[in-house]
């Protein structure tokens, strides 16, 4: 159609302000279930360091002659164990030019460093949820096959704990490499071989079916180590929680009904599983969008710990600037505690 000739056509060049939302929309979910609910310590020292101890079995035959002499030898005391791990060292670097700060932003009401600090400081906290829970030290996950030895330059293997010097990074071991107790791989693949931190051998080997009897297994274990369900969740990323949702009825819906086959749900179809109810009492379902995959943690989680450096998580320093950008610098400085593996599980390469 054509333009009525004494109008005056006018676009963006001629002066329209853009249509720019006031708001900023982060499409980004931001959650730590592991490190936002397990216990936050101090760390004083690169190698942290805690005692462990544990009863010994109960005993059916334990009785005595009145007035038996004790042999100079007896003793039923057991040793106190000693578990460390080595403090790792996440970052990330703020830069805000003078411009950005001076000119109208949209959707950032107050200072572009301000905004930037929480955004990279939430983006911190998540890195340091992946390094716990990892397998590789790259983050990536359970992958079928031999996982390859630790070679912090490149970024890749296995993620056990490693000491800092001048040239290499400290690496602060992962949660699979202290759990020793309950574990579960697939076929070909190999069970962590201590509890320790440091241990060389951890496979998943290769994906099969979820199946429910083997987390009945690992639960037996776990309840056999502590007694106490009260704090344990399972946790796996969202693929691993759908696989487990299944096994529901045999089937991947289902609507509630009482006795009489009448919903109870106003006619909603379910599609979710928020609790697995357990002979020992019902266990919390998480999703962790930083979980490896194909892997599901038997988590108890009064007996993990995030220890700290510096009194506090996230250590803020100002960088020298550079031309017009101010600078800043983000550091966490940071260690796993594991106080009772046995306590815990872990269900490697779940399909």
């Amino acid at each position: 159609m054509a333009t009525v000739t004494s109008a005056s056509a006018v676009t963006l060049a001629d002066g329209i302000r853009e249509d720019l939302g006031n708001i900023i929309f982060n499409v980004s979910p931001f959650q730590t279930p592991f490190t936002s609910g397990i216990g936050q310590v101090s760390a004083t020292a690169d190698n942290h360091e805690w005692l462990t101890d544990n009863y010994a079995a109960s005993a059916g035959a334990n009785g005595v002659i009145e007035a038996e002499a004790i042999a100079a030898s007896d003793s039923d005391n057991s040793a106190r164990v000693r578990l460390g791990n080595r403090i790792q060292i996440a970052q990330k670097v703020v830069a805000v030019t003078k411009k950005a700060e001076m000119f109208d932003r949209a959707g950032v009401p107050g200072k572009e460093m301000a905004y930037q600090l929480m955004k990279l400081g939430k983006e911190l906290q998540m890195d340091v949820e992946r390094q716990t829970l990892a397998i590789t030290l790259d983050g990536t996950g359970s992958a079928e096959g031999t996982i390859a030895t630790q070679n912090l330059g490149a970024g890749t293997g296995r993620n056990i704990k490693a000491t800092g010097s001048s040239s290499a990074r400290g690496n602060s071991a992962g949660l699979p490499y202290f759990l020793l107790a309950n574990q579960s791989v697939g076929a070909t693949g190999a069970v962590n071989n201590a509890n320790t931190g440091e241990a060389n051998v951890l496979d998943p080997g290769n994906n099969a079916t979820f199946v429910e009897a083997t987390l009945e297994g690992l639960l037996d274990g776990v309840w056999n180590n502590s007694g106490d369900f009260n704090n344990v969740k399972l946790m796996a990323s969202a693929g691993v929680v759908s696989s487990i949702r299944g096994i529901a009825n045999g089937m991947s819906s289902t609507v509630s009904t009482d006795l009489n086959g009448n919903s109870t749900d106003g006619g909603n179809i379910i599609n979710r599983v928020a609790v697995y109810v357990s002979q020992f009492g019902p266990i919390a379902v998480v999703p962790n969008k930083h979980m490896p995959i194909n892997t599901a943690y038997v988590l108890d989680m009064s007996t993990w710990k995030l220890a700290t450096g510096g009194g506090k998580k996230i250590h803020t320093t100002d960088i020298a600037t550079t031309a017009s950008a101010e600078k800043k610098l983000l550091e966490c400085y940071y260690t796993l505690e594991a106080c009772s593996e046995a306590s815990n599980a872990a269900y490697y390469a779940i399909t």
